[in-house]
């Protein structure tokens, strides 16, 4: 970040922005894997989506938060699953930001654990009045095949996509 031509407060802001939402990435797969409707729903703007493929889109924060209450969902959990996050690609422009990784699901099988499901995923991201980065957006594609995953990949730089 030398010759940058930011200030030592404005380099530190920007590490803190990055961990911040490195922190609502990590927090929010723990959050759904421990059931925990309360934290999970701190993690999204009260307008906040999830949209999963073309299939499931969940409007607003508590919405969202019900995921941890679906009995499909929690049969999951209790059979052996973790929503892991990939590092993620994180662009920062004031108080908008994306972050753009691979997600997978590990499962428990007879053998051991195997790969489930391996997204693309984004989410898009507002530093709130509190000074919380929380998710506006998350969109994720499964890795089959489909050209929409590896089209939201790459545009991994741009905050917003249009």
């Amino acid at each position: 970040m030398a010759g940058t031509g930011k200030t030592i407060e404005e380099r530190l802001q920007a590490l803190e922005d990055h961990e911040a939402i490195r922190q609502v990435l990590a927090g929010y797969g723990y959050s759904v894997d421990g059931l925990n409707y309360d934290s999970v729903a701190d993690f999204y703007t009260e307008n906040g989506e999830y949209k999963v493929d073309d299939t499931l889109d969940f409007q607003g924060r508590d919405r969202v938060a019900s995921i941890t209450k679906d009995a499909g969902h929690r049969a999951l959990v209790a059979s052996g699953v973790a929503h892991v996050a990939l590092p993620p690609y994180i662009v920062v422009e004031g108080d908008k930001a994306a972050a753009t990784c691979h997600t997978m699901i590990p499962r428990k099988g007879e053998e051991g654990y195997y790969i489930w499901r391996l997204s693309a995923s984004r989410l898009e991201l507002v530093r709130e009045p509190d000074g919380q980065w929380r998710i506006a957006s998350r969109q994720t594609w499964a890795q089959d095949g489909n050209t929409k995953g590896p089209e939201m990949l790459g545009d991994l730089r741009k905050v917003r996509r249009n």
